[in-house]
């Protein structure tokens, strides 16, 4: 039954490939088509990629996508108030991992505008921050786990839409104006472990490994015997040697996992999930300056691991047998943080410049701090920075440039953990895009972003073919730069080109 309900669904798939590409092709159809007499408009996307696999040789379907959005104006509808409301659907399926959401809801909000403010409530996206792709200070939606990346994603990442509540405002007064804003988040997208499964046991197996390693530690386990030694029935206490035994038994203990995975539980209350964030800014002359605060949940829970020593007594004569394990209990939990950050950007002739940066302070949880416990995150607060520039050139503006420098004071870019024993350092890195447009119809796009630190990077070529206002179609690939233990270097991206087409309506 299951083999042919996939059939089935891929199938339909195939349907729908064909038809919107079809619906690209048709220069007739126009883009957000109106329904009725209320102007309720329909648009929509789809696409889908092809990956040619080189090592293997192996073409085979990549990821179909899919997006479809409503848009009503509310005084049209005769809602008798001024604003506009907006839900939008997605789905994907992944062809190679056979996996997908049919469908899912994307954003789901209604704008009321009113002379001293303007709100929007429901599932929704807050875009704040000036920066490229980074945003330190865009603090309500998450961005989804780096994990799930495929060919060329770093290029479109967005972040995951919440539900809130967002109030604006625009006060002024004499010849100056102000931006403000309060977002109340609801429900905040808790992300879980942002790490593969197979990760997860190469990570607590090497944990294992080390512990037994350090119990061969000159003292170690001796020192623990010692410890131990309280636990042992009092009859047998005081028996000559018995210290010397138990430190052998230990030496020799069997490591124990618990758990093959970490797993945090998100918080169960209504209250206690809720999220603040708000955001206050003012323009002057070129430039506009943006000061923003938050205090909410992480996005990832913290993890660390707990080693608890037993031991078993096996009756023997002349001297009972001790059986010592070290149980490995894998942690995980989710923790509020608090942050204030400021952005800014503005415009000098042809260029535009901009910057952002937050600092954030997590609640501490003791256990990342407990003696004996091995902790993959940290309770020091940490900076997050970025400065760019970017400029077109040419008599059309077909050519464009972006440069910036990111910082990440909380380690990788990539993960927001550490290898156990691994200290913490910040990360610095440079992103840099070019794009060319040829005759309005031809785009080639060169994306890079390099890891300072250990010389690692990607590289992701591109290609762009504009059929018609609808239909566009692309080919790249992928290099990534560095050895295999480096940030980038170790991505489990294989060697491939990609090609796709996406249809907008």
């Amino acid at each position: 039954m299951k083999s042919r309900r996939m059939l089935r669904f891929k199938s339909m798939i195939s349907i729908l490939i064909c038809a919107v590409l079809a619906l690209g092709l048709s220069s007739g159809v126009a883009c957000g088509m109106e329904l009725g007499p209320t102007g309720l408009s329909l648009s929509g996307e789809a696409e889908q990629t092809v990956n040619w696999f080189l090592t293997e040789g192996e073409l085979s379907l990549g990821i179909t996508r899919y997006k479809l959005s409503l848009d009503q104006d509310l005084r049209r509808a005769g809602a008798g108030i001024d604003g506009h409301a907006h839900v939008s659907v997605k789905g994907w399926y992944n062809h190679k991992a056979s996996e997908g959401k049919w469908l899912e809801l994307d954003e789901a909000y209604a704008d009321i505008y009113h002379d001293l403010f303007d709100l929007r409530l429901g599932q929704q996206l807050v875009s704040w921050g000036t920066a490229y792709g980074f945003n330190p200070t865009s603090y309500v939606n998450p961005l989804p786990s780096m994990a799930t990346l495929t060919q060329g994603g770093l290029t479109e990442l967005t972040g995951l839409p919440v539900p809130a509540v967002y109030v604006s405002a625009y006060p002024s007064w004499k010849h100056m104006s102000a931006d403000v804003g309060m977002v109340l988040v609801l429900n905040p997208r808790l992300q879980g472990v942002p790490l593969p499964e197979e990760y997860h046991a190469e990570i607590l197996g090497g944990i294992g490994y080390g512990v037994q390693a350090g119990l061969q530690a000159p003292g170690a386990a001796e020192a623990l015997a010692g410890a131990m030694l309280p636990l042992l029935p009092p009859e047998m206490s005081g028996i000559p040697g018995i210290e010397v035994q138990l430190a052998e038994s230990i030496r020799n203990a069997e490591v124990r996992l618990t758990s093959p995975e970490f797993s945090a539980k998100p918080p169960n209350s209504f209250t206690d999930r809720l999220e603040l964030a708000g955001r206050a800014g003012m323009n002057f002359g070129m430039w506009d300056l943006y000061l923003s605060g938050f205090r909410g949940w992480e996005d990832t829970p913290v993890l660390w691991v707990e080693t608890v020593p037993s031991m078993e007594v096996v009756p023997a004569v002349p001297i009972p047998q001790l059986d010592v394990y070290m149980d490995i209990y894998p942690k995980a939990a989710y923790r509020k943080a608090t942050a204030l950050g400021a952005a800014a950007s503005g415009t000098w002739g042809p260029y535009t410049f901009w910057g952002e940066g937050s600092y954030t302070w997590p609640d501490k949880v003791k256990e990342l701090d407990a003696e004996g416990n091995i902790a993959m995150s940290t309770n020091d607060p940490y900076l997050r920075a970025v400065v760019g520039a970017d400029r077109m050139f040419g008599s059309a503006s077909e050519y464009y440039v972006m440069g910036q420098y990111m910082y990440n004071g909380s380690g990788s870019l990539l993960s927001p953990y550490r290898m156990p024993g691994e200290k913490a350092k910040a990360g610095h890195y440079l992103a840099a895009v070019g794009r060319a447009t040829i005759h309005d119809d031809h785009q080639i796009e060169l994306m890079n972003i390099c890891n300072l630190r250990d010389k690692s990077g990607l590289i992701v070529p591109r290609y762009t073919y504009k059929v018609n206002p609808m239909l566009s179609a692309w080919i790249g690939t992928t290099f990534l730069l560095g050895e295999e233990a480096t940030e980038f270097g170790n991505l489990s991206i294989s060697k491939s080109v990609f090609a796709g087409a996406k249809v907008v309506w």
